[in-house]
C-alpha cells in the first residue's frame, strides 16, 4: 500500500485550482489542502505537516517568493515547487536561488503531469531524510565509539599480520608511550621472550567465549608490567584482524605473586620449626631435612649448604644440590666475609645463579649457610634466609648437644668429600 502524500497548494486562481484538482482525480494517493494567499498558506504550514508545497509566483498580499522565503527560514527540508504563469529564465533563476525545489510553468499539460512531479520530488526527500537520519545515526555511533574507546579504561588494539593498525590512548599508557608510538609495531616486541607462547595464539580465529591470556610486557622507559588481555577475530579493511583489550594488571600480579612467595616461605619455616619442636632421633637426617625445606622456601633454589668454622676452616656440614656447584661457588671465597654477616653475591659470569649467605651461630661453634637461586631477586633470598637461619640453629645446637665429633658414615663421607674437592678454606 502506497503510503499517503499530504499536499500544500497555494493558489489564487480558482480556475487553475480546479484544474490541479482533476488532475490529481485519479490519484487518490493524494491528499490536497488549498489556500488562496500567501498568508493563510503560511498559517496553514505552521499548523500542519506536508510533504510538499506548491505556491503561485503571483500570489496577493505576501508574494510567491516571500511565501518561499519564509518557508525555508523554518523549514530546510520540505519539497516547495514555485509554479508561475511566465515561463522567463530569469523568474526560475530566482526561484532557485531562494532555494526551490522545482519551477513549473502553468499549463494544461503541467496540470496534468504534476501527481507524477510531486510524487517524484517527495520520493527523492524522503530517500534524502532517511539517508541523512541515517548518516546522523552513523556518526552518532562512531562519535559513541570514539568515546568508548579513547576514554575507555583498558588498553583496545586491532592487530593484523601481528602488526598494530590502530590503538587506544590508554593502550600508550600502558606501554610508556603515545599511542602513535605504537601503530606498525609488532605485538610480540613489547612481549618478554618467557611469554611469547600466549602471543602465538594471538591470530587463531577461536570461536566462543574470548580467552584471557596474561603476559609480561616491555615498557618504553625499561620497566616491566603485567598484562591481561582478550581477543576476538574480526575483519579490518576487508582482511582478518584481531580486535584486542589489554588491561594493566601489575599490581594485582605482584600481589599474587607475593602472596606465593610469603606462603611457600611459611610452609618451609613451618616444616623445618616441626622439626625442632618434634626432632628425629638422628639429627643429620634433620638438618639435611631443614637445608631442603630451606630450599622450597625459596623461588628457583637449585643449590644449598651447610659449612662449619673448624680449626680455622669452613667444612661442609650438609648438602643439597651439586656438590660441584658449591665448590665453585667457595673457591677462594674469604671464610671471615661469609662469617662476618649477610651477603648477595650478584650473578657472576658462566654462573646462572645469585648466591646468598647468611652466618650460623649455636652454641661455641660458628658457621654459614649458603644457597644458590635462579631467582633474580637475591634480597628476597636474603631476607627468608634471615629468617630461617635461627631455627637452622636450633637444629644444629640438638647436633652439638648429642656430640658433634661423633659423627655419623653420611657425614664422614660428606667431609671426606669436601676435604678432597678443596672445600676447607682459611
Amino acid at each position: 500500500m502506497v503510503e499517503p502524500y499530504r499536499i500544500l497548494i497555494v493558489e489564487d486562481d480558482p480556475e487553475h485550482a480546479d484544474l490541479i484538482r482533476m488532475g490529481f482525480r485519479k490519484h487518490d494517493e493524494f491528499f490536497l489542502d488549498f489556500a488562496s494567499t500567501g498568508e493563510q498558506g503560511l498559517e496553514m504550514i505552521r499548523s500542519g505537516s506536508y510533504d510538499l508545497i506548491s505556491v503561485d509566483l503571483v500570489l496577493p498580499g505576501i508574494g510567491g517568493l516571500d511565501v518561499l522565503v519564509r518557508i525555508r527560514k523554518f523549514d530546510q527540508d520540505t519539497p516547495v515547487v514555485m509554479v508561475s504563469g511566465h515561463g522567463t529564465t530569469e523568474l526560475a533563476v530566482v526561484a532557485f536561488e531562494n532555494r526551490a525545489t522545482k519551477y513549473v510553468v502553468k499549463s494544461m499539460e503541467s496540470f496534468k503531469s504534476l501527481p507524477y512531479i510531486f510524487e517524484n520530488l517527495i520520493q527523492e526527500a524522503r530517500f534524502k531524510a532517511s539517508e541523512r537520519a541515517m548518516r546522523m545515526e552513523i556518526e552518532r555511533s562512531e562519535r559513541i565509539h570514539r568515546s568508548v574507546v579513547e576514554n575507555s579504561l583498558g588498553g583496545i588494539y586491532i592487530l593484523q599480520d601481528g602488526v598494530f593498525k590502530l590503538v587506544n590512548p590508554k593502550l600508550g599508557e600502558i606501554f610508556g608511550c603515545a599511542a602513535e608510538e605504537l601503530v606498525g609495531m609488532p605485538f610480540w616486541h613489547l612481549v618478554q621472550p618467557d611469554d611469547m607462547q600466549c602471543v602465538s595464539r594471538l591470530d587463531r580465529g577461536i570461536e566462543g567465549p574470548a580467552p584471557a591470556y596474561e603476559s609480561r610486557v616491555l615498557r618504553k622507559d625499561g620497566d616491566q608490567s603485567w598484562i591481561e588481555f582478550r581477543t576476538v577475530p574480526i575483519e579490518y579493511d576487508g582482511q582478518r584482524a584481531v580486535l584486542g583489550n589489554i588491561v594493566d594488571i601489575t599490581e594485582r600480579k605482584e600481589m599474587e605473586i607475593e602472596l606465593v612467595s610469603s606462603n611457600r616461605e611459611l610452609e618451609a619455616v613451618n616444616s623445618i620449626m616441626s622439626r625442632v619442636l618434634q626432632p628425629d632421633s638422628d639429627v643429620e637426617k634433620d638438618i639435611t631435612g631443614a637445608l631442603a625445606d630451606l630450599e622450597s622456601g625459596i623461588e628457583g633454589g637449585e643449590v644449598g649448604g651447610i659449612f662449619l668454622l673448624e680449626n680455622g676452616n669452613l667444612v661442609l656440614r650438609s648438602l643439597f644440590g651439586p656438590v660441584e656447584k658449591l665448590i665453585r661457588f667457595i673457591e677462594g671465597r674469604d671464610s671471615k666475609i661469609l662469617l662476618a654477616g649477610p651477603n648477595v653475591y650478584k650473578m657472576e659470569e658462566f654462573s646462572d645463579y645469585i648466591w646468598t649467605s647468611v652466618p650460623l651461630t649455636f652454641g661455641r661453634s660458628k658457621g654459614t649457610i649458603v644457597v644458590a637461586s635462579t631467582s633474580n631477586d637475591g634480597d628476597r633470598c636474603l631476607s627468608f634466609l634471615q629468617k630461617a637461619a635461627p631455627h637452622i640453629c636450633h637444629i644444629m645446637n640438638a647436633s652439638v648437644m648429642k656430640g658433634s665429633s661423633r659423627q655419623s658414615p653420611s657425614e664422614k663421607l660428606l667431609l671426606t668429600e669436601a676435604k678432597g674437592a678443596g672445600l676447607q678454606s682459611g
